[in-house]
């Protein structure tokens, strides 16, 4: 019988107190993790044209061997519509089957462009039919789980990973430790990383419309393998003046009533999770990470139209300050941060590879995430983080290599800048590899005529720079076989072809 037909009501979850400094990450215990700690890749959001895209580039870096160099994945939205499958992928579905193949341009055919491997992540992005899901939870009642439940279906489901009965965890060894305080517990209740993978981290945000400055109104939230939350405390900015942040716990307890005590010396809390339906599962951490509207839909009133919401309490300095849980509305981290970049520096992440999957072409405007970062405009000024003179040199690189037909990168030494929002210490380097989703001449020159003659035409006209949403209306977010197919390789070999550059920031 598992956990959830069992209906466990108290499990005693691990909490970890983020305000203590130093901080010390809990993946940092696993020996393999902490030996590559300091090279990263952040895939950032952007619907199915980004999940397409991140299919495309964890392709190459497979295909090159760098998966086992890199310590961390850090994703959003779309990009994490992959990434976390990829992350889960049960071990007897072979990667090359998931990832699909690794093709020459001259080897890609229109009648290839129009197939699917059923098996293959490319099939369930070409048939992510999210509107029917949708409807089908809805008739289900299935509240604020629908529309995560809804990308369940089309990301997780179809290759093994039933995240309505299992919790997920990271390896044998941190859940033995969870099944060594919850005797009711059973290793078969968790869905485990599969070995070798980078560490995980999806973003999401707390909403909170109603706060006024200096309240944040967007409170990033972290979705890891071994705990949630938000790194950094923001004091008095959840509902009744409570706290939100500054406190980690492990997933499988998050969503539950607070703990009647405070937790004991180890950080361990007692916890009573709610029923079977609102257990945080797969499907709640791909739901939280792409629900960009839901935002725009609470601050309308329409937040009951089942977009994520979860019960949220916090320990700090070892006192519960939210023992009666609060359910607060949760969205996209895209809608403040959509290149999943800032995680990565939270951690002091020294290298770090950007692929900006944008649906912005250089030649008009730049991705609208990347100015914020170098302090360029008033939107979304709690991001800056690097100093504004830099910015004029990144974005004249890569429009340079775009206009010389090579592919959209630029490599830079950055220094950061404290960011109290999200937890950003200040006063250090990171070497960073920006790659931008654009058209490569000199890819396009070596396609068959018959795929290369379609590009710019019909469905592919905005290629590569899909919609997020309704590029082939009416489906939200639905792309053709050829459209995902076609986006897959040209990010795939844009990967490739940076071969010599990753070496090097990967040794």
């Amino acid at each position: 019988m598992s956990i959830f037909e069992s209906r466990l009501k108290y499990v005693n979850v691990q909490t970890w107190d983020t305000t203590t400094r130093p901080f010390l990450f809990p993946e940092w215990s696993d020996p393999d993790i902490n030996r590559r700690r300091e090279c990263g890749v952040a895939f950032s959001g952007g619907g199915t044209r980004s999940a397409s895209a991140t299919l495309g580039q964890l392709r190459a870096l497979n295909h090159l061997g760098l998966l086992r160099k890199i310590g961390y994945i850090s994703c959003v939205s779309g990009g994490a519509w992959t990434s976390v499958p990829f992350t889960y992928l049960p071990t007897m579905w072979p990667d090359e089957t998931f990832l699909g193949p690794v093709l020459q341009p001259g080897e890609i055919t229109t009648e290839h462009l129009q197939q699917t491997d059923r098996n293959g992540f490319l099939h369930a992005i070409a048939n992510s039919v999210l509107l029917d899901d949708f409807i089908k939870h809805s008739i289900r009642l299935a509240g604020d789980e629908t529309y995560a439940r809804s990308l369940g279906d089309c990301f997780l489901t179809p290759f093994g990973i039933d995240s309505l009965q299992r919790f997920f965890g990271y390896n044998e060894a941190s859940v033995g430790g969870i099944l060594s305080r919850n005797e009711k517990m059973q290793a078969t209740d968790f869905h485990l990383v599969r070995p070798g993978r980078p560490y995980l981290i999806a973003g999401g945000l707390v909403l909170r419309n109603d706060n006024q400055r200096p309240r944040p109104r967007r409170i990033p939230f972290e979705m890891t393998p071994r705990y949630v939350g938000s790194y950094p405390c923001h004091g008095q900015s959840g509902s009744g003046n409570r706290d939100i942040g500054g406190c980690y716990m492990e997933p499988f307890g998050f969503d539950s009533d607070g703990p009647e005590k405070k937790p004991d010396a180890q950080g361990v809390a007692n916890v009573r999770l709610g029923a079977m339906q609102y257990r945080f599962t797969l499907s709640d951490v791909i739901g939280t990470a792409g629900a960009a509207p839901a935002e725009v839909l609470d601050r309308i009133g329409l937040d009951w139209i089942g977009f994520p919401e979860f019960k949220y309490w916090t320990t700090c300095n070892g006192t519960a300050l939210n023992r009666r849980a609060k359910e607060y509305e949760f969205g996209d981290a895209g809608i403040l941060e959509n290149l999943g970049i800032m995680p990565l520096l939270i951690r002091k992440v020294k290298r770090i590879v950007v692929f900006i999957n944008s649906n912005h072409p250089l030649e008009n405007q730049i991705c609208d995430s990347l100015p914020p970062l170098f302090g360029q405009t008033p939107d979304f000024s709690d991001n800056h983080v690097f100093d504004s003179a830099e910015y004029g040199p990144l974005v004249g690189a890569l429009r340079a290599a775009c206009v010389a037909g090579k592919p959209a990168i630029h490599r830079a030494t950055h220094r950061v800048r404290a960011n109290n929002l999200h937890g950003v210490e200040g006063g250090w380097d990171v070497d960073v590899l920006w790659v931008y989703n654009e058209r490569v001449p000199r890819w396009e020159e070596q396609l068959r005529p018959a795929v290369r003659e379609g590009i710019g035409r019909g469905s592919l006209g905005n290629f590569p720079h899909y919609r997020t949403f309704f590029q082939n209306p009416p489906a939200v977010i639905d792309l053709s076989a050829t459209q995902a197919s076609l986006l897959s390789h040209l990010a795939c070999w844009v990967t490739i072809e940076l071969r010599d550059k990753l070496n090097e920031m990967f040794p």
